[in-house]
């Protein structure tokens, strides 16, 4: 819970969020702005990296804002709060399952070149099935069993949403290495999938590990870092 944060801990919480969002803006305009000489691959990185800060940004903003302010015994303002960070997460689960899709897009695109997306039958099958498991998550991420915006939202509906994502991450992980050799880039999905599987099932019964979303969050600023060294 908010109100059990130090006032040192909130802060440099709200300092790291705030430099996350910003970093995941700037480098997404840096990979759109090189797209006409690095290729297409750079406009779809773009997109995806701009796309992962935008959506962030729905439940990290809320959340600097609630550590600077502090707790509040109004339940309005309690409500509103509620309502900010359910929507935040809500948005943001939609387009971290979107961020996957536009990996497959720009891994691709990166090791062929001028290509546009002439997939062949498997790599074709592989990307209808990640939009198929998209789909489903999206589809179970919008089901008011959530709970998005009561303030304690469903364990079970959590565990339900995020099977299709974890498959999805499992995919990533496998043609990553598969396919591209990318090792590096492998393990830091999978690091950032285990932590954040460790918040969504634990997070409840042990609030601590809710500081699992920071290593989760290193892990998705070194994966963009490795997609902005190649232009």
């Amino acid at each position: 819970m908010n109100q059990e944060k130090p006032l040192g801990m909130r802060i440099g919480e709200s300092i790291f969020c705030a430099g996350y969002l910003v970093f995941a803006l700037v480098t997404g305009c840096m990979l759109l702005a090189c797209a006409p000489s690095a290729g297409t691959w750079a406009r779809t990185c773009g997109a995806m990296t701009l796309l992962l800060g935008c959506g962030d940004a729905f439940h990290l903003v809320p959340r600097i804002l609630v550590n600077l302010r502090g707790t509040s015994e109004d339940q309005s303002v309690l409500h509103r709060r509620s309502f900010a960070l359910g929507l935040g997460n809500l948005v943001s689960s939609i387009t971290m399952t979107l961020f996957y899709l536009l990996l497959f897009v720009g891994m691709w695109q990166m090791a062929h070149p001028g290509r546009g997306l002439a997939f062949s039958p498997l790599e074709a099958g592989v990307f209808c099935i990640l939009c198929a498991l998209a789909t489903v998550r999206t589809a179970l991420c919008l089901f008011p069993q959530n709970r998005w915006f009561d303030g304690t939202g469903s364990q079970t509906w959590g565990v339900y949403r995020n099977a299709p994502f974890v498959l999805m991450g499992i995919i990533t992980v496998l043609y990553l290495i598969g396919w591209y050799d990318e090792w590096l880039m492998a393990s830091l999905v999978f690091v950032s999938f285990a932590c954040y599987l460790g918040v969504v099932l634990g997070a409840r019964n042990n609030p601590m590990l809710g500081m699992l979303m920071i290593p989760k969050t290193i892990c998705y600023i070194w994966l963009v870092s490795l997609l902005l060294a190649r232009l």
